[in-house]
């Protein structure tokens, strides 16, 4: 027996408004007389929670991860393979490429050859759990250590091109950032294993292709593994989903590690002061990987979207004033004296902040706590590059294609004596409404919509449209 909740989660039960939590822990009952439960988790966040061989704590129980449940039609016979795919990764930008080896980058036109892929890739969607016998220390300490997580994207195409606008941020010394804001775009993340690994560069893990159950071999480190035991197949577990999504690069030299990570969570406060979001509606990654952060990949977390990111290549000073309530928050002050020439010896320190490199009440919080390391907000080049940004302009150097469609739309709305629609589109399942009214709850479209996205905004929104 399933609770409304759960099914209307999985879609099963329209006008029920649950948010979409599409990936499953199966927690088998403890005791005779009891249930087993589903423990759910967003997608994001159950790739490393619900990852293999990992420990779930539920209801005083510890009980370990050790099957991933297949679908019938990937399900194989014994000695057959799971079907899997191959990730080409850039390592300027972080934009992935599916199957086939492309020569260039779509997202940055980097050249792609020499390029190491990715491979095995295989989607999880749903896991079983089985109590946990022991808990040892070494079990704590892996826990604690957790999986290497890569975030990659890849922009959405439309009308044969890529749906995304450019636009660069520059002051009186030249170009500071581009930004590529793209609506729909498709954000993965990739387990490719155990950060404390023995070898580096094998990615994934051990599977049984006929049972999903997750095997061990001793390059995984693995205490549990069975030595008897061979391992079938490898896999790298991805989820995807489809988000509002803006890639910050710089121009010129490449920062420093620990200037790159606190400019990255500069940049997401301020977000948040700016646009008025609440923690968490918006998440950054280092592109491409945490430990070569080249670029700044910004999604927007929440169901639907906050509408937000696309203002930061629309309006020419939305990027300045996101610097400016950064600097703020990062307990400087004199800032309209040190803006106008970048100066950073111009800031003043709050002298009753009690501050050192970071706090929660500035660049610290429970959604970085793996960058707490890294951030530094006297780090003299990230506070240089904030001055800049809080002196630049952003100019729109290309439009996307859907922009003169969604313009003319806007245009013939005005002129009907309509009030003017929100400039951000809502992005439902990768189904974007250009047409959207967030205080009226009022999204449409001119295109087909999918039963999925229907199913979303008949639960969520009062939802009109209008189809071809």
């Amino acid at each position: 027996m399933f609770s409304d909740g759960h099914l209307a989660t999985e879609g099963f039960l329209p006008g029920y408004n649950f948010p979409r939590l599409p990936l499953y822990a199966y927690v088998p009952a403890a005791t005779a007389g009891t249930q087993g439960a589903y423990l759910q988790r967003a997608r994001f966040l159950a790739i490393s929670e619900f990852g293999p061989r990992s420990l779930i704590y539920h209801e005083g129980r510890g009980y370990r991860v050790y099957k991933a449940k297949l679908p019938p039609g990937v399900r194989t016979e014994e000695g057959g393979r799971l079907p899997t795919s191959t990730v080409y990764v850039c390592d300027e930008c972080g934009a992935a490429h599916t199957d086939e080896e492309p020569e260039r980058c779509h997202a940055c036109n980097a050249p792609m050859g020499g390029i190491h892929p990715i491979r095995n890739v295989l989607r999880i969607d749903n896991v079983e759990t089985r109590p946990a016998e022991r808990i040892t220390a070494d079990d704590e300490d892996r826990q604690r250590q957790g999986f290497e997580i890569q975030t990659v994207f890849s922009w959405s195409q439309r009308d044969g091109g890529f749906d995304v606008s450019t636009a660069m941020a520059a002051d009186s010394d030249g170009p500071i950032m581009s930004l590529h804001y793209a609506p729909g775009a498709a954000i993965c993340r990739l387990n490719k294993g155990l950060r404390r690994r023995k070898e580096k560069s094998i990615f994934g893990f051990g599977i049984d292709p006929a049972t999903g159950r997750w095997t061990g071999s001793p390059i995984d480190d693995d205490g549990d593994a069975d030595p008897d035991e061979p391992v079938k197949q490898r896999v790298v577990p991805i989820v995807q989903d489809y988000k509002n999504a803006l890639l910050l690069r710089g121009q010129g030299e490449s920062l420093a590690e620990i200037a790159m990570a606190t400019l990255q969570h500069a940049i997401a406060r301020g977000l948040e002061i700016v646009f008025q979001l609440e923690e968490g509606e918006i998440q950054t990654e280092p592109v491409p990987t945490r430990d070569n952060r080249r670029g700044i990949l910004i999604f927007e977390a929440t169901e639907g979207g906050a509408g937000v990111l696309g203002r930061l290549t629309s309006d020419p000073k939305a990027i300045s004033n996101v610097a400016r309530a950064a600097l703020e928050l990062m307990h400087y002050h004199n800032i309209d004296a040190a803006v106008p020439s970048a100066h950073t010896a111009l800031l003043t320190e709050d002298e009753h902040a009690h501050c050192v490199k970071g706090c929660y009440r500035c660049l610290l919080s429970y959604y970085n706590q793996p960058d707490h390391e890294q951030i530094d907000r006297t780090e003299i080049s990230a506070l240089l590059l904030l001055l800049r940004l809080a002196r630049s302009t952003v100019v729109i150097e290309q439009r996307t294609k859907n922009d003169e469609p969604q313009s003319d739309w806007h245009a013939a709305i005005l002129s009907w004596g309509l009030p003017a629609p929100d400039p951000e589109p809502l992005i439902v399942n990768g189904t974007i409404f250009p047409i959207t009214w967030r205080s009226n709850l009022v999204a449409a479209t001119p295109d087909p919509i999918d039963p999925q996205s229907r199913r979303w905004c008949r639960s969520t929104w009062i939802f009109n449209y209008h189809s071809s």
